[in-house]
């Protein structure tokens, strides 16, 4: 396991690993009600959108995919030139932050993409800062609103 997020409402717990394979779960139970295939490599990170009709995925096979959550299908996937680490959908949805590994000759880099229109935004930081984006502005907005 990389990560495990559970949606707003709790019984639904989304979880990704080292298998490739992001899995929706009834946390009541434990039963896993499907997986997302795609993926050509470790799914480091994922978040899910406020109503959980969609779920983001950012993956060492240097791709990030957005999900529709009941078809299992991608809806958007953004491709970078180093894997992918870390990803967030904004308090709205309409927003995903992502960012790739600092290997390959490739400095670590944001995105902010509008899911809407695909408009993406390259912003270049470094890894400490990134994290102090990540949590500050999108954890703490959805700890403040729950």
């Amino acid at each position: 396991m990389t990560k495990i997020c559970y949606n707003r409402e709790g019984d639904l717990l989304f979880s990704a690993g080292k298998d490739k394979t992001p899995s929706v779960w009834y946390s009541i139970n434990g039963e896993r009600l499907g997986s997302y295939n795609g993926h050509n490599g470790t799914v480091w990170s994922i978040d899910i959108n406020w109503d959980t009709t969609s779920f983001v995925s950012a993956s060492a096979d240097s791709s990030v995919r957005v999900w529709d959550v009941q078809l299992g299908q991608p809806k958007n996937i953004y491709s970078l030139e180093a894997p992918c680490r870390s990803c967030a959908f904004s308090y709205d949805g309409n927003m995903i932050l992502y960012t790739n590994d600092d290997v390959m000759g490739k400095p670590c880099e944001l995105y902010l993409t509008d899911i809407r229109s695909r408009r993406k935004m390259n912003l270049r930081f470094n890894e400490i800062f990134f994290e102090i984006i990540y949590f500050c502005f999108f954890f703490s907005i959805r700890r403040s609103i729950s």
